[in-house]
């Protein structure tokens, strides 16, 4: 079991979180959690509280653990209170190492529901295991396997094993003190590889050079694939030495490529690749730069005639947005000219269809410009400080609109709110929030507000103190974009959120990929265990719409294809119309 140490290793403070609450319900020396294989048997983690029974971190023999008969049996569960008087452990190596003993296990399944390991009660004495011992354990033994399944999904590639798109993504958010070396490439003329040897063949070939990239002599390198033919390289490196150590890494990752692919088709297979080389820094809006800089050069390398590198000059200046300067200029008094409106999209309950709340999205409907996009807007309000002030309009709007909805139609329906990182991380604007929940008209979770994934991911226990205070004050949340930096799974057990929104990708390729389905499904099981609502976005097609129905019933959805945004009037109007003929 070579990578026991490591694998699952984003899901340990999940298991110790889990193991701490079952210390404070079962009353046994030892609570562990193993993975095993047909030799061995690797305690992850381990809660010992007199003695030190497990140690955490080491491996035993597999045929003399009690792990053995939790996997040998069909239901996947054993208990027994008193080791010397069960026939199936009296003459067991750990009772006779022990004298005596009590354990409770239960088997860990993993996303092809194969027993990799278990969560387990242990003790050198007897004890009384409870019904709801069993139970428990059983329910945070399912919690764990459906994390894994989530795991697989969430951060492998599922053809080549390397990291994911959305695994390498948070990695380069992860970027923040040291820098790092970025290198993407696209395979030049891939498709003729298909065309020529079939797609099982060129499918080998990614695998090949997959495993190639993750042994180049690159220091401390990850490799992720990003769609298709296209891969990344991420590494640490001295800024200082980029120039010349970056083009040293850029050329042994050519070289990989370029060596022959043999023993494959009935012939040698050659291929080259085009990239682009970028410095990823800790400035936030300067990283961004620099990964969009990276595949901007690999699109002028292929448009050059392929087969080259390109390096970012980190001392070009990057050109702004064309209207930004104009677009500064009308901002400064959008606000005041009554220039900003929220439009509102149907958030529908899958098994019955039932319209149960709307997402406020904003909108700067300009008297020349037009419908400036919020991607144009959103970041210029940021960088001039603006948006804390355009965000407090947003929810002061949106709460005033849910009561006017309510009170005209006297139906319960809810209002989602985003809130961006630096609202979420605002004092002021939560001690705002607070006391808009104690104002007469406030209506307890009818207001929800959503916060993007990577934001709960820094500084954690601040944003569960925060999520905390608005829970109680009133508000529902939720956690919005799962998924799109590497899914919170760790925080998902006591996160005080009531519903999980995917992010846009998993439904945008959900008809055509098995392993979005995959992913969905397991994540959606996750959530049902945890009692966390399951909201699927952007559902722009009939295909896509298809595939979620089939997931299950307790979901909802929203996208264009069941509703397209509308300012509150427009939405009233027309569901006074929708009241007038359920009426007639």
């Amino acid at each position: 079991m070579d990578n026991s140490k490591t694998r699952y290793e984003a899901l340990h403070p999940l298991v110790e979180e889990i193991l701490d609450k079952l210390s404070e319900q079962i009353g046994v020396n030892s609570l562990f959690f193993a993975l095993n294989d047909s030799s061995s048997n690797f305690i992850v983690k381990a809660i010992n509280q007199d003695k030190e029974l497990i140690a955490e971190g080491s491996t035993h023999v597999f045929q003399h653990v009690l792990c053995k008969l939790v996997i040998d049996e069909n239901a996947g569960k054993i208990q027994i209170n008193e080791l010397i008087a069960s026939p199936l452990t009296v003459n067991h190596p750990v009772t006779k190492s022990l004298g005596n003993g009590s354990f409770l296990g239960v088997a860990i399944k993993n996303a092809d529901n194969e027993k990799i390991g278990t969560l387990c009660a242990f003790d050198d004495r007897p004890y009384e295991f409870t019904a709801s011992d069993l139970r428990l354990i059983e329910r945070y033994a399912d919690i764990i396997s459906k994390s894994i399944s989530v795991e697989t999904y969430v951060i492998k590639d599922a053809l080549t094993n390397v990291y994911n798109e959305r695994y390498m993504n948070r990695l380069i958010s992860s970027v923040t003190i040291h820098p790092a070396f970025l290198m993407v490439l696209n395979l030049d003329n891939f498709h003729a590889v298909n065309a020529k040897y079939g797609y099982r063949v060129g499918n080998k070939v990614l695998q090949v050079l997959a495993d190639r990239l993750k042994y180049v002599a690159i220091p401390n390198h990850v490799v992720g694939r990003m769609d298709g033919n296209e891969f990344i390289i991420l590494a640490p490196i001295d800024e200082r030495d980029f120039a010349e150590t970056g083009a040293e890494y850029a050329d042994r990752v050519m070289r990989a490529i370029e060596e022959p692919f043999t023993d494959i088709g009935f012939e040698p297979i050659h291929l080259t690749a085009s990239s682009g080389v970028s410095l990823l820094t800790g400035d936030y809006m300067n990283r961004q730069t620099q990964v969009y800089a990276a595949e901007a050069l690999m699109q002028q390398v292929k448009l050059d005639g392929k087969n080259g590198i390109l390096f970012v000059d980190q001392h070009r200046e990057f050109e702004q947005h064309p209207f930004a300067s104009v677009l500064e200029e009308e901002m400064t008094h959008a606000l005041e000219r009554g220039q900003f409106e929220l439009y509102y999209q149907r958030i529908l309950e899958m098994k019955n269809g039932k319209f149960v709340a709307v997402e406020a999205l904003l909108r700067w409907n300009h008297p020349i410009l037009g419908f400036v996009s919020p991607t144009d807007f959103i970041p210029i309000a940021e960088r001039m400080g603006l948006f804390e002030e355009i965000g407090r309009f947003t929810i002061k709007q949106a709460m005033a609109d849910q009561k006017r909805f309510e009170d005209e139609f006297d139906l319960p329906v809810s209002v989602a709110v985003n809130l961006s990182a630096s609202q979420f991380q605002s004092n002021q604007l939560l001690d705002e929030l607070i006391t808009l929940a104690t104002e007469d008209g406030f209506k307890r979770d009818r207001i929800i507000l959503e916060i993007r994934e990577e934001v709960l991911q820094t500084g954690r226990k601040k944003a569960i103190a925060r999520l905390e205070m608005l829970r109680r004050a009133g508000y529902r949340l939720t956690v919005d974009h799962f998924g799109s930096h590497y899914a919170s799974l760790n925080s998902l057990l006591h996160l005080p959120v009531q519903a999980v929104k995917f992010d846009p990708i998993f439904t945008r390729r959900l008809a055509q990929n098995q392993l979005e389905q995959s992913m969905i499904r397991s994540v959606y099981a996750l959530a049902e265990t945890l009692d966390i609502s399951l909201v699927i976005q952007e559902v722009e097609t009939l295909s896509q719409y298809n595939q979620v129905e089939m997931l299950g019933d307790d979901l909802y959805v929203q996208g264009h294809y069941l509703h397209h945004p509308q300012p509150l009037h427009k939405l009233i109007e027309d569901f006074s119309k929708q009241m007038s003929v359920s009426d007639v």
